[in-house]
């Protein structure tokens, strides 16, 4: 049965153009961690790719059709993957390690139970910038545990000057763009 329009009530909001035509660079970021537990790792990043997401639809069957996708009931996110630059003392590897093996060899800890332990999980926050390094938004990870620790390649016949990187991924409950 078709609805009036004007009395019809969306969540969905109507789409301008935007007012702000400035591109976004692409080193205009900023990582938060937990500075007292993480100051290498949030010091050192390179790069963070942010995840992608994946809606499974449901497959309605039609006789003699294939089938019609209808909208899934739930997102699934992928992982957010930073490259991080590897210092002489190895500091920001040795954080990352370190908190991958308190996680298994201690179980979860909840940030209630700090007292009681590290906290297993951590907020991420992505701070991007504006064209005047301005925080103009902010992408929050939340409860990401990490998932991934990447190898190093040390080469000794390489004749560039360029320095050594690894990966970290992590996986997380949500994400909040502020």
């Amino acid at each position: 049965m078709p609805q009036n329009a004007a009395t019809l009530k969306t969540q969905i909001k109507d789409a301008s153009l935007t007012s702000n035509v400035n591109y976004l660079q692409p080193t205009g970021f900023r990582i938060n961690i937990d500075r007292r537990r993480y100051p290498n790792l949030e010091y050192f990043v390179q790069s963070i790719a942010h995840p992608s997401l994946d809606v499974t639809p449901v497959e309605l069957p039609v006789s003699r059709l294939t089938s019609i996708p209808l909208i899934g009931d739930s997102i699934k996110f992928g992982n957010v993957d930073f490259t991080i630059l590897l210092d002489e003392n190895m500091k920001s590897y040795e954080e990352m390690f370190d908190w991958m093996q308190r996680g298994v060899n201690e179980g979860q800890v909840s940030a209630e139970n700090r007292r009681n332990g590290i906290p297993t999980y951590s907020d991420i926050t992505l701070s991007i910038l504006s064209s005047h390094n301005n925080v103009n938004k902010s992408i929050i990870y939340r409860d990401c545990i990490p998932t991934n620790l990447g190898g190093v390649s040390f080469v000794s016949n390489s004749g560039d000057a360029a320095f050594l990187t690894f990966t970290a991924s992590f996986r997380f409950s949500q994400f909040e763009i502020k």
